[in-house]
């Protein structure tokens, strides 16, 4: 006769615990990175990682020549085709007087109107090509979108840069806007909903740091795994980029059947319970549904009142002789 341990099989609620590893992120519109619009020389970075800034202060100011070199072309130009329009004019009014006193021919009155016409176009078409330079020239200046915190700085005054978004000058966020962007498998995204309880588990101090899940799982902006995004309920002191554990609450059952985890016991590809009924243990073919840290709910052949062994079950025969022994652990 094996000496084993049972307990009665209870109903009872349970939910289910998805436990993620994430990042903290900034939110949608709370990231700027500075990169220079083309190949540029670093003249300024005014304010040092870890420095706040307000919205419309200069983060980076750069050295272009090239467009240096076109805005004072396009002024040249400029000069050029006011002062041929100025002549245009002035001969314009010399032939007007000279037609109405029948000296020239309408004709060349004509011509000279055109003259003048061709010129305007030409002042327009300068100014118009200075305007562009000097938005380009404008761009060589970049100042905040809005009041943050410099995270990063990854160059200095005097480096050259390419000009490439993949060669950034520097990393701008908003740190009240957080979020914690964390990947998630498969199996347990139909169970996360927005607006479920989170929380971090890897943060020191007795007070749980409060989330609420703000999407369901979704693949990121590159494919791969699906990514589910997480808010702050209060505002926060931990920084971008940290690593943390997170508990997400998942969906709940209340009045099913409830094991321990421990009961059950995986035999090829069936997972069983030994139910101790008339000294005898019975083995029995389960089906599982939820289950946390501590319970399972079972879905198939176990009812609430049962008495299921507890400690001795593995390896147990169906149809052994047991005896219920409060001493087995």
């Amino acid at each position: 006769m094996t000496p084993v341990a049972a307990e009665a099989v209870q109903r009872g609620r349970l939910r289910t615990v998805i436990r993620v590893s994430g990042i903290i992120t900034p939110a949608a519109g709370s990231e700027f990175i500075a990169s220079a619009p083309e190949p540029a020389q670093i003249l300024e970075v005014p304010h040092p990682q870890g420095d706040r800034v307000a919205s419309g202060d200069v983060l980076v100011r750069f050295a272009m020549p090239s467009v240096d070199a076109e805005l004072s072309r396009q002024r040249a130009d400029i000069s050029r085709a006011q002062a041929f329009l100025e002549n245009a004019r002035v001969t314009q009014s010399r032939s007007r007087d000279l037609a109405e006193r029948g000296i020239i021919s309408r004709r060349e009155m004509e011509n000279a109107d055109n003259e003048v016409t061709s010129a305007q176009a030409e002042v327009a078409r300068a100014e118009t090509a200075r305007q562009r330079a000097e938005a380009s020239l404008a761009r060589a200046t970049i100042r905040a979108p809005f009041a943050g915190l410099v995270a990063q700085v990854l160059h200095k005054p005097g480096d050259m840069t390419p000009g490439i978004v993949t060669d950034p000058i520097l990393r701008l966020i908003d740190p009240e806007r957080l979020e914690i962007t964390a990947p998630i498998g498969a199996a347990d995204a139909p169970r996360v909903l927005p607006g479920a309880a989170a929380r971090i588990t890897s943060t020191p101090g007795t007070d749980p740091v409060r989330l609420t899940v703000t999407s369901r799982p979704a693949p990121g902006s590159g494919g791969g795994d699906l990514l589910v995004h997480l808010a702050f309920v209060e505002p926060t002191t931990l920084t971008v980029d940290t690593r943390v554990d997170v508990e997400i609450d998942g969906e709940e059952r209340v009045d099913v059947v409830l094991v321990r985890n421990e009961v059950l016991v995986s035999q090829g590809t069936e997972t069983v319970v030994f139910v101790a009924a008339d000294g005898t243990a019975e083995r029995r073919v389960v089906t599982t549904g939820l289950r946390d840290g501590e319970h399972v709910e079972v879905t198939s052949n176990l009812r609430a009142g049962e008495f299921v062994i507890t400690r001795g079950q593995v390896g147990l025969a169906d149809g052994a002789a047991i005896s219920v022994d409060a001493s087995v652990r």
